[in-house]
């Protein structure tokens, strides 16, 4: 994953880089994060848009890491491209579970939904100014 200056995320796989930091990313997606407070609880959906193959420039970056797929998130695509619960599978989460689901992938229509209904439950994303910031 790469967070951009101007706040974007980008997660793709990295193929190449020179010794100016600029990286060349295959299969590239656009995650797109809104966090809502309700409640006291804090939920966050996200989107995914591909854009393929990317070509990120060095100076732009601000953080790289890696990072894991979520075993969760790729057992409940499958499950809703099979459309059917596999009742053996030790990955797949019951209803009745405890375990508190941190983000949840959603359309980018439901995304866009969600941001204009939920316009007082944002929780500010946090920005910086670059030119400012870094000043001592």
């Amino acid at each position: 994953m790469i967070v951009l200056r101007d706040g974007r995320h980008l997660v793709g796989i990295m193929k190449s880089f020179d010794q100016f930091s600029n990286m060349v990313l295959e299969d590239t997606s656009e995650r797109r994060i809104l966090h809502l407070n309700k409640g006291g609880d804090s939920i966050c959906y996200y989107v995914d848009i591909h854009l393929g193959m990317y070509l990120v420039r060095g100076d732009s970056m601000v953080l790289l890491g890696e990072i894991e797929k979520d075993d969760r998130v790729e057992s409940a695509r499958r499950m809703k491209q099979d459309d059917h619960v596999d009742p053996t599978s030790t990955s797949s989460r019951s209803k009745g579970s405890n375990e508190k689901e941190y983000m949840k992938e959603v359309t980018l229509e439901e995304f866009e939904k969600l941001q204009e209904d939920n316009r007082k439950d944002i929780v500010q994303e946090l920005t910086w100014e670059f030119d400012t910031d870094l000043i001592v």
